[in-house]
């Protein structure tokens, strides 16, 4: 995909709508109390609590000098889209007995205006510090949801995999491994993920176990005190041999019928009809349904096989899989 500037891209769109709209006033500004400020879901990044404090002091002696981002929502509050750090330092202040910080400046979002401002503040963080493995990956999800959304409302050209990993300037591999992590990890294992007990390649390879694995890399982890990548693997190797045995057992299956009981001794030998034929008869005979139920069981919605990984939920999974199996035989 050709790389194009995301910041442009927004702000281009912004300068449209605001010129359709005949707008004068594109916001306003008012001040808000600091306890009806609600931090929003969407922020997941750390607090370096020594920034907070030199943002205190900076507040404190120059004021605010950039207004909070805020939503209005129920019961007069407003949910804080970006300004989470100035919001802290303004509690910390208040807490000191400095009630004059008790107001915040607050630009008041539009709900048309709340999707670009999201998308905007993310990509901004993006470049704004050194972000941990589980923030990046938080980010990615982030990004994912809203530029869905986003393509929705406005042309916005790229496979929205492509235009995360072009945000965030990472490989679209690595895109495709956060987006396992945020879809199949479990919610404890994510906890260790967040506390940086595992990496993000440990992560990874647990986010393709099932979940009766990964609760044992959890145990393996708790009581250990660390796992490694290749602990996961491991398991992973233990999971295809017992898949393997499976088959086998199946394979190996006869049919009493053709053993004589008196003697023990087979009488008849009943190959299985499949073993008559080519792997590649076999796969012709599968319908385009039967192929989809095929790859998605290989693929978890991890993007495998596809590029649309990034679009792809449980409930959804099977028709994308049709959709792309058809073009591919057109």
């Amino acid at each position: 995909m050709a790389k194009f500037n995301m910041m442009e891209l927004l702000n281009n769109s912004s300068n449209t709508d605001l010129k359709q709209k005949e707008k004068s006033v594109k916001f306003k500004t008012i001040l808000v109390d600091i306890n009806d400020l609600i931090p929003s879901d969407n922020n997941f990044y750390s607090i370096d609590e020594e920034g907070i404090i030199e943002l205190k002091n900076s507040i404190e002696v120059f004021g605010i000098q950039q207004n909070l981002v805020v939503k209005k929502i129920e019961n007069d509050k407003y949910e804080i889209i970006a300004g989470h750090r100035r919001h802290l330092a303004l509690k910390e202040l208040v807490e000191e007995g400095k009630d004059v910080f008790r107001y915040a400046p607050c630009k008041i979002e539009t709900e048309e205006e709340d999707l670009r401002s999201k998308l905007l503040l993310l990509i901004t963080n993006s470049t704004a510090r050194q972000l941990t493995e589980w923030e990046k990956t938080q980010q990615a999800e982030k990004l994912r949801e809203l530029l869905i959304e986003y393509k929705k409302q406005e042309k916005l050209p790229g496979r929205v995999r492509e235009i995360v990993a072009d945000i965030l300037n990472v490989a679209t591999s690595k895109v495709a491994r956060m987006e396992s992590i945020s879809k199949n990890l479990s919610e404890n294992l994510k906890e260790e993920f967040k506390g940086d007990n595992i990496n993000i390649s440990t992560a990874y390879e647990a986010s393709k176990l099932p979940e009766e694995q990964q609760q044992e890399v959890y145990k393996e982890l708790k009581g250990k005190g660390n796992i490694t990548i290749q602990d996961v693997k491991k398991k992973s190797e233990v999971k295809k041999e017992k898949i393997n045995e499976d088959v086998s057992n199946l394979d190996t299956n006869t049919n009493n019928e053709t053993i004589d009981l008196d003697t023990g001794e087979i009488v008849e030998q009943k190959v299985p009809n499949y073993l008559n034929k080519k792997i590649f008869d076999l796969i012709k005979e599968f319908n385009i349904d039967e192929m989809a139920v095929f790859f998605c069981s290989r693929c978890k919605c991890e993007g495998q096989f596809c590029d649309f990984a990034s679009d792809c939920t449980e409930e959804n999974k099977h028709q994308l899989c049709v959709d792309w199996l058809s073009r591919l035989i057109e």
